[in-house]
């Protein structure tokens, strides 16, 4: 027969061992959350590096608003001449489906409406402070990373429209904005 101390220790046991439970079940659901989140920056972004995307996500940076920041400056740059090639339009859907963007997501609708009709003036300079903003929350070696990314993906599209038989594949204008933005990106 149990005594009525015994029932308390077993209550205080019970009691310990819930709060216990409680703590290590809440560490896991933010670790899960925190997964969670990486997953949806690295399918945004195509960001693989489990470094920088710890990073991006504990700055609160959105995936939707990092995959803008990657795919910007490549709109930008290709409707500088006035118009986009079809070759370069390629490359950035390429670029958006290898961040993780499909066809039909609101993120792919939103580069198409960009291919289509030029994007406001503002773009530019929005996509600058953002990355100023966003050089200040990273650490220095996983905001070169992130800048890697974007300036060749900046290389590629470039590329993609490239003149005669490959020679001359990128345009004078178009090194000099793939230097501004290297640039920008510092």
């Amino acid at each position: 027969m149990s005594t009525e101390l015994d029932k308390r220790a077993r209550a205080l046991e019970e009691a310990f061992f819930n709060k216990r439970d409680e703590e290590l079940l809440a560490k896991l659901r933010a670790q899960e959350a925190e997964r969670k989140k990486q997953g949806e920056l690295a399918g945004a972004t195509g960001i693989r590096d489990s470094n920088i995307l710890a990073q991006l996500v504990a700055q609160g940076v959105a995936p939707d608003a990092l995959m803008v920041f990657a795919l910007a400056p490549l709109i930008v740059m290709v409707w500088r001449k006035g118009k986009v090639e079809p070759a370069e339009k390629n490359a950035i859907l390429r670029a958006a489906e290898q961040r993780g963007v499909h066809q039909g997501e609101p993120g792919w609708k939103l580069i198409e409406g960009w291919l289509e009709r030029r994007p406001k003036t503002g773009l530019r300079a929005a996509w600058e402070a953002y990355a100023a903003a966003l050089r200040e929350k990273l650490p220095p070696q996983d905001f070169a990373a992130l800048r890697e990314d974007i300036v060749g993906r900046a290389r590629e599209v470039a590329r993609a429209a490239g003149g005669f038989l490959g020679i001359a594949a990128t345009s004078a204008d178009e090194k000099r904005f793939i230097e501004e933005l290297e640039k920008a990106l510092r």
